[in-house]
């Protein structure tokens, strides 16, 4: 790898952090509106979000090949989350962490490529992921009461969840091959789990909802 590159990488990461830090001291100086509150987290979460992507890249550039033994998987525990297959079949993606919205810059950035490296690791691991020819996406946030804000649904920064598992779940995102469906369910666990399954299935996607089974 070359140095240069490697200084240039770490430049970059170094400006993304400096630039929130900068917006967490302002917010460390007092009181704001919580409007303007907002405004500076979601200007620190987008230079941490934007560090992590460029941390992930070099990481994947400079880390050496290792070999690892059969039946042993080092790093499995994701930080960022877990994919699992459901007993019925249907795919489970945990998020640790609700959607951004949509329009802070770089959330849907981070969000495609969180999305896409889970997806990665599980085959990696040998899983096989299910394929639909119409498909049925749940995202269900859960998030306790007080954390449980109004929101648009259309705010949410779902686009980098689809584009990551369009061509690998689903064959396109067209409205005849993929319906969307958005919940959110109170719990001190925060967190976001998107479910992907057979379109003729989403009713019994939403009786084990509504039936708190899920």
């Amino acid at each position: 790898m070359n140095n240069e590159f490697t200084n240039n990488a770490i430049i970059t990461m170094q400006h993304h952090l400096d630039a929130a830090d900068k917006y967490l001291t302002e917010l460390e100086k007092g009181y704001r509106s919580p409007e303007k509150q907002n405004t500076l987290l979601d200007a620190a979460m987008k230079q941490v979000e934007l560090c992590c992507i460029d941390m992930r890249n070099l990481c994947e550039k400079i880390r050496p090949s290792i070999r690892v033994p059969h039946g042993r998987c080092y790093n499995h525990k994701e930080i960022y989350g877990t994919v699992t297959q459901l007993d019925n079949g249907w795919l489970d993606i945990r998020l640790n962490a609700l959607l951004p919205n949509c329009r802070m810059i770089g959330g849907t950035q981070y969000i495609f490529d969180t999305v896409t490296r889970l997806l990665d690791g599980y085959r990696d691991r040998g899983g096989i992921l299910p394929c639909y020819e119409k498909a049925y996406m749940a995202i269900a946030e859960h998030c306790p009461m007080e954390r449980a804000g109004t929101f648009d649904n259309d705010n949410k920064g779902f686009r980098g969840v689809i584009n990551a598992l369009k061509g690998r779940a689903f064959r396109d995102d067209n409205q005849f091959e993929l319906a969307l469906g958005m919940f959110t369910v109170i719990d001190e666990d925060i967190c976001c789990h998107i479910y992907v399954l057979p379109f003729d299935e989403a009713g019994d996607f939403h009786y084990q909802m509504s039936s708190k089974m899920l």
